[in-house]
């Protein structure tokens, strides 16, 4: 455990969610003026971030002569794992249905989920353009962030708590990291990190949460994308 330990996780528990929050306002202060979203260009700005923190991170290990092993990265097997393998694809294939579901929406119900979204309809995928980029930064978003919240955190919290109660801890890291969803988003996140977690516990490595993560992910913006198709046909007619 060392300064640079000490650090990063300042700058996850602490600088990460403001800055998130205060981007995010501002963000949406330039659209309220009448800039138009560009949703593309905000996922790029998130992938070199997280890209970044990762390196610091990685760059720390190899420097302090860490073994990965430590962030989860161990070979992948037995019973635990393949039991928690099944119920990712489960989850999976209970999205891919619900995103099919989406497509027989009614208009009406459509706007309904829309209205739901708030604010953070400006930053999930509308159109085709978004979501390509919305894939991209779903994969940054499993690697990266599981790597340093189920990987680094409870590394980390390991030294101060039992693993449960670090698991917690961690999750209400990765909630706040996602501030900018407000105070319901961040519930679901931190609930989400919990899910995770318990995946990179019962699995024995963090190569399942990590997939698990990028399936969510890209599942969820199919999935949205489908609830907007109505939007853009009408644009394009």
């Amino acid at each position: 455990m060392t300064l640079f330990d000490h650090f990063l996780i300042l700058l996850l528990f602490v600088v990460q969610p403001i800055n998130g929050w205060v981007q995010f306002r501002r963000y949406l202060k330039k659209i309220a003026a009448g800039e138009p979203a560009n949703r593309p260009k905000l996922y790029r700005e998130t992938h070199l971030l997280e890209w970044g923190f990762l390196t610091v991170l990685l760059t720390g290990f190899f420097v302090l002569s860490r073994d990965l092993g430590t962030l989860g990265f161990v070979k992948a097997g037995g019973m635990g794992f393949w039991i928690c393998a099944g119920l990712v694809a489960a989850g999976s294939f209970a999205l891919i249905w619900s995103t099919k579901s989406s497509r027989q929406l009614s208009q009406s119900e459509r706007e309904k989920q829309r209205a739901s979204f708030g604010d953070l309809g400006h930053f999930i995928p509308q159109d085709d353009r978004d979501l390509a980029s919305f894939y991209r930064i779903s994969i940054t978003a499993g690697i990266v962030e599981e790597t340093v919240f189920r990987g680094f955190v409870l590394w980390y919290l390991s030294f101060f708590m039992p693993l449960w109660p670090a698991v917690f801890v961690s999750s209400l890291a990765f909630g706040l990291g996602h501030s900018y969803q407000g105070f319901g988003g961040m519930i679901r996140t931190g609930l989400v990190g919990v899910a995770f977690g318990a995946l990179f516990i019962f699995s024995g490595s963090i190569w399942l949460p990590i997939v698990a993560h990028i399936l969510l992910d890209v599942l969820q913006g199919r999935q949205v994308r489908e609830i907007y198709r109505d939007v853009n046909a009408t644009a394009a007619a």
